[in-house]
C-alpha cells in the first residue's frame, strides 16, 4: 500500500518566522540563527502498540488512530487509503494472534502501522519489533507481488544502511500478497545488509511469522526499545532528484521531520541564508553569501531548501550551471507532476506539466544572457542562488561564447546591483571542483566583489584564510574588506553526507589523488564501505548488479578523456554524450516485469543500471547513484611516485606539461567521479591486452597497486554469473 507524495496544494511543512531584523549582526549571533531557528518535531509512525494489546483493539479505534495521525501529518485522506487499511487489519491481527499462541511471551513486541522511509518519500505499511529484529511488512493484496517485492526490499535497505537504530541489526523483508510468486533463495556475500525477501499469503501469514521468529529472533540478544527506534533519525542526506522532487510536492526536503543525522548542519546553514535575505531586506543592504563544502555534502539540498522557505520563495530562484542537473530535474518534476494530477484524477498533459514546473530551476548562463546589457533591466528577483558556483565562467570563456569579455561571477553581481533597494546572492561553491576551461573558481568572484564595494559578504573563515586548501580561497592575499566582512562558520560543510557508510570518502579521495598512500590508508581503515578495486569489468558490473537490490540505482562512470575505454564498449566522446538522453540515465528503470505497470519509464536499455553507458563528470557532477561503478583510465595513471595526466591524440598518449590548466581539470574530474556513490563503488582499472599498443600496460598495473596501498580492496572472486542471473 504505497503512500504518494501529497499534493504541491495540500501539504505546507510549516516554519517558525524569523523576524526581520536590521544587518550589522556579530557572527556568533548568526550562528545563534543556525541553531535555534526553525525547530522541527519528530513525526514517527501513525500507530504503535504492543502485539498483545494489538490483536485485541477494536479495529475501528485503530482505523481512528491512523485517521487522525494523517490528519496531524498533513496529508490528505484518501478512500484508497482507508480501504488499505480495512484491508490489511484483519489478516494482520490474525496472523499475530497466531504468532502469539505459539509465542505467547511476544505479547510485548511492538508493532508499528504506517513507518514513515523519508528518504524515499513514503511509508511503510506495517513494522513488526520482534525483540532483536525487524520485520518490514507491505501488503499486496489481489495485486502482483513483484513490485512489492522491490518496493519492501528498498524499505528494509534504508532502515539497515539509513536508520541510527536498525544499522547491525537483522532486517527481514516480507511480502504480504494473495499472488504466488517465484523467490530466489539464494544467498551471496552481497546479502549483508538485508535478508532475502520473504513472502506470505493472508492465510499463511501468522506460520512465516513463526518461521521467521524461529529462524531469526536470538532470546539473549538486547531487544529493540520501540518508542527509541520509532523516533530514529536517518542519517543520510536525501537524493538530490528526490529534494527537488519534495520540495516542488510542498514537502519538507529534510525529511518531513523526520530528522537526518546531517540535519542540524544543514539546517544551520539554511537558516543562516534566509536570516541573510530577512536582514538585506530590513536594512536596505546588498549581500553575498559563500556557501561552501566538500563533495556530497550537501550544498546543492541548502540552496534549494533556501530558495523554497516559505518568507522567502516568492523571491527567490535557483540557478545553476550544471546543464544535465537541470535537465533531470526538471524531467523529474514533469513526470511526477503527471503522475500526482492522475492520482487526483485531474489529469494534465506532459506539455502542461512542462510548463508548470519551468521556473523551478533554471540555466545560470541564459539567466545571465537574459539580464547583462539588456537596457539595465532589473531582475525579478531579489534573490538568486547560484548552485556550483565554482564553474562561473572566466572573461576568457565568456569572450569564446560570443559574450561581454567579463566574467560571469561580474555578470552576475552587476545584474543584482541594478536593484535600487537591496538584494542577495547566495554562491554555492564545491572547491576542487572545476572541470573544465574556463571556470573561473572561487577566486574570481574574490576578485569580482572588489568593483562592488557596496556588497556586504558573508563567508565562514575556511575561504578567508589564505592559506586554505587550493579552490577554497575567497581572496588572493589577506581579506582586502574586512569593514563588508563576516564570519559565519555554518556557512562551510566540512561532512560527506553523500554516503553514510564512507562518511570520510571525501577525505579518502583528497589523499589519493595528493599522492598520499600513508594518510589514503590511514582514513581507509576507518571506512566500513571501503572502495574495491577489479581489473575485470565484466566483474565490476557483476558486483553492481548483485548489490543493487530493492530501488537502489547503479551505473558506470568515467572521465571523459579516458578515451581507450572504447575498447571495453564505453564511449566517452563529447558527440555521443551531447546526444545522449541522461534523464533516461538517471530516472529510468532497467528492467521491471510488474504486470500492472505501464511501462512508460522502465524496460529501458537507457537506464544506468543496465550498465551500458557510462556518464562523464559532466554528466554526474552535483548528481549521485547508490552504487557506482568507476572505470578508470590512461588519462590519469601513477608512474610509481605521482600521478600523471595524459591526453590521447588518437594514436598515443602525451603527457600534459607542468602549467597546463588542464591537468588541475582532470584531478577534479576524477574528485567528482569518485564521490558519487551513496552506497559503495568499485572501481574498475582495465587489464588490457598486451598487444594493444595504444594502452598504458604498466602505468594500469601501478595504479592498481598504488589504489590498494591507498587502502582500497581488492574485489574477491564470487559466483558473479550466478548472482547476475538470478537477477
Amino acid at each position: 500500500m504505497e503512500r504518494k507524495s501529497p499534493g504541491r496544494d495540500e501539504f505546507r511543512t510549516q516554519h517558525r518566522q524569523v523576524g526581520a531584523s536590521p544587518g550589522g549582526r556579530t557572527p556568533e549571533a548568526l550562528d545563534q540563527i543556525g541553531r535555534s531557528a526553525y525547530p522541527v518535531s519528530p513525526m514517527p509512525a501513525y500507530y504503535q502498540s504492543g502485539l498483545g494489546a494489538f490483536v485485541t483493539e477494536n479495529p475501528s479505534n485503530i482505523l481512528w488512530k491512523l485517521a487522525q495521525a494523517n490528519a496531524a501529518a498533513r496529508f490528505p485522506l484518501t478512500s484508497q487509503a482507508i480501504e488499505a487499511w480495512h484491508a490489511q487489519l484483519p489478516f494482520l491481527t490474525t496472523g499475530i494472534s497466531e504468532l502469539l499462541r505459539v509465542r505467547p511471551q511476544a505479547k510485548e513486541w511492538r508493532i508499528l502501522l504506517e513507518y514513515p522511509i523519508p528518504i524515499v518519500g513514503k511509508r511503510i505499511d506495517a513494522v513488526l519489533l520482534a525483540h532483536n529484529i525487524v520485520i518490514v511488512i507491505e501488503t499486496k493484496t489481489g495485486l502482483s507481488p513483484t513490485s512489492a517485492a522491490r518496493q519492501v526490499d528498498d524499505y528494509a535497505l534504508n532502515l539497515a544502511c539509513f536508520h541510527e537504530y536498525s544499522q547491525h541489526r537483522t532486517v527481514v523483508p516480507l511480502v504480504v500478497a494473495d499472488s504466488r510468486v517465484a523467490s530466489n533463495r539464494t544467498r551471496t556475500e552481497f546479502d549483508s545488509f538485508i535478508e532475502k525477501c520473504q513472502f506470505a499469503s493472508t492465510s499463511d501469514l501468522g506460520q512465516v511469522l513463526e518461521a521467521l521468529c524461529a529462524e531469526y529472533v536470538d532470546p539473549d540478544a538486547p531487544s529493540i526499545q520501540a518508542s527509541q527506534w520509532d523516533r530514529g533519525r536517518f542519517k543520510p542526506i536525501p537524493p538530490i532528484i528526490d529534494a527537488a522532487v519534495a520540495l516542488y510536492s510542498g514537502m519538507d526536503v529534510f525529511e518531513i521531520g523526520h530528522a537526518c543525522a546531517a540535519r542540524d548542519d544543514l539546517d544551520k546553514t539554511t537558516n543562516v541564508l534566509v536570516q541573510a535575505v530577512l536582514d538585506a531586506r530590513a536594512s536596505g543592504q546588498k549581500i553575498i553569501c559563500f556557501t561552501t563544502g566538500v563533495p556530497g555534502a550537501g550544498k546543492t539540498l541548502v540552496g534549494l531548501n533556501t530558495v523554497h522557505r516559505p518568507e522567502i520563495k516568492d523571491l527567490s530562484l535557483f540557478l545553476s550551471g550544471n546543464g544535465p542537473l537541470v535537465k533531470v530535474i526538471q524531467e523529474a518534476l514533469v513526470r511526477d507532476v503527471v503522475e500526482r494530477s492522475r492520482r487526483d484524477q485531474r489529469r494534465m498533459t506532459r506539455r502542461q506539466a512542462e510548463l508548470e514546473v519551468q521556473a523551478f530551476v533554471h540555466n545560470v548562463h541564459r539567466f545571465a544572457e537574459q539580464y547583462y546589457g539588456q537596457g539595465h533591466q532589473e531582475p525579478t528577483q531579489k534573490v538568486i542562488v547560484f548552485d556550483e558556483a565554482q564553474r562561473a565562467w572566466d572573461a576568457e570563456q565568456n569572450r569564446r561564447a560570443g559574450r561581454a569579455h567579463v566574467s560571469e561571477p561580474e555578470m552576475m553581481l552587476e545584474v543584482m546591483d541594478r536593484h535600487a533597494d537591496w538584494a542577495v546572492i547566495v554562491a554555492l561553491i564545491g572547491g576542487g571542483q572545476e572541470i573544465h576551461r574556463g571556470e573561473a573558481g572561487l577566486a574570481e568572484w574574490g576578485r569580482a566583489l572588489a568593483r562592488f564595494p557596496q556588497w556586504k559578504i558573508r563567508a565562514s573563515s575556511y575561504v578567508l584564510r589564505t592559506n586554505g586548501a587550493e579552490g577554497f580561497r575567497l581572496f588572493e592575499t589577506m581579506d582586502p574588506h574586512p569593514d563588508r566582512t563576516v564570519k559565519v562558520e555554518s556557512l562551510h560543510l566540512n561532512v560527506c553526507t553523500r554516503s553514510i557508510r564512507a562518511q570520510r570518502i571525501s577525505d579518502w579521495v583528497d589523499a589519493v589523488l595528493r599522492g598520499n598512500n600513508s594518510e589514503a590508508a590511514a582514513i581507509g581503515s576507518s571506512i566500513d564501505a571501503k572502495p574495491s578495486i577489479t581489473r575485470s569489468l565484466r566483474e565490476a558490473r557483476a558486483w553492481l548488479h548483485a548489490n543493487r537490490r530493492g530501488r537502489t540505482r547503479a551505473g558506470l562512470v568515467a572521465s571523459a578523456s579516458a578515451a581507450r575505454l572504447r575498447v571495453d564498449g564505453l564511449e566517452p566522446t563529447f558527440d555521443f554524450h551531447q546526444r545522449f538522453d541522461w534523464e533516461h540515465w538517471f530516472l529510468d528503470i532497467h528492467d521491471c516485469s510488474d504486470p500492472e505497470c505501464d511501462h512508460k519509464y522502465c524496460n529501458d536499455v537507457r537506464a544506468s543500471s543496465k550498465l551500458e553507458v557510462a556518464a562523464t563528470q559532466f554528466e554526474i557532477q552535483g548528481l549521485e547513484l547508490d552504487w557506482v561503478g568507476l572505470c578508470w583510465g590512461e588519462d590519469l595513471a601513477w608512474d610509481g611516485s605521482e600521478w600523471v595526466c595524459r591526453r590521447f591524440n588518437d594514436r598515443r598518449w602525451k603527457p600534459l606539461v607542468e602549467g597546463d590548466p588542464r591537468r588541475a581539470y582532470l584531478i577534479n574530474a576524477y574528485r567528482v567521479l569518485m564521490t558519487r556513490a551513496r552506497q559503495g563503488m568499485v572501481i574498475y582499472i582495465p587489464h588490457p591486452d598486451k598487444g594493444d599498443q595504444s594502452r598504458l600496460h604498466q602505468e594500469l598495473d601501478a595504479t592498481a597497486e598504488f589504489l590498494i596501498s591507498c587502502g582500497a580492496s581488492e574485489l574477491r572472486k564470487t559466483a558473479f554469473a550466478d548472482v547476475t542471473a538470478a537477477r
